[in-house]
């Protein structure tokens, strides 16, 4: 099974709410310290790591849920390494405004459809309609209003099992043994 999450963000999901901001900022911190020990003042892994440290300070009291935070801060340092036009950078600017986008429609948005809806802006702006990778993303992002939008009391980990069975079965079909492994996992926690 395919991770659900980009690395980028990993930090951000692992940690929640207020409380992950003073997280990141620690660990911003102690990386500096490391890197500032390792490295003379002007090595660029240094001057990287000071902006994001500045950049997590600046960030520590927004209201913005910590993935969009963490993809600021990751926004923020690109900016200070690649020229405007840089794809990484056009791929980062794109992903921190759908987040924006989303949260400011619905604060209570989910992060892992949060998370979908960046990869799948960035996608967007590499590929084309047909492309396989940008339909699976909007796959993705369908399966995810759906099923973690939806009414009702089943667990998160179900409410995900299912959005994995609907793209894989947009993937590969209803008799693949990647989609028929996923319906048992629904079944399975549905009981």
């Amino acid at each position: 099974m395919r991770p659900l999450f980009r690395p980028l963000f990993v930090i951000g999901l692992l940690l929640g709410g207020q409380a992950a901001g003073a997280e990141d900022l620690a660990g911003a911190r102690a990386e500096l310290a490391d890197v500032t020990a390792r490295y003379a003042e002007r090595h660029p892994r240094v001057i990287e790591q000071k902006l994001r440290v500045a950049e997590y300070e600046r960030q520590a009291d927004t209201p913005a849920p910590a993935i969009l935070r963490t993809a600021r801060v990751e926004l923020a340092v690109m900016r200070a390494r690649y020229a405007e036009k840089h794809p990484k950078l056009q791929a980062q600017a794109a992903r921190v405004k759908a987040m924006e986008k989303s949260v400011g429609a619905d604060p209570a948005t989910p992060d892992e459809l949060l998370e979908a809806q960046a990869e799948l802006a960035a996608l967007s702006l590499r590929y084309g309609d047909k492309n396989p990778r940008r339909v699976t993303a909007q796959v993705r992002v369908n399966a995810l209003e759906k099923h973690l939008r939806a009414p009702g009391s089943d667990s998160h980990e179900l409410r995900l099992a299912r959005v994995e069975l609907d793209v894989l079965s947009a993937r590969y079909g209803a008799n693949h043994p990647k989609v028929i492994a996923a319906k048992e996992r629904v079944a399975g926690l549905a009981k």
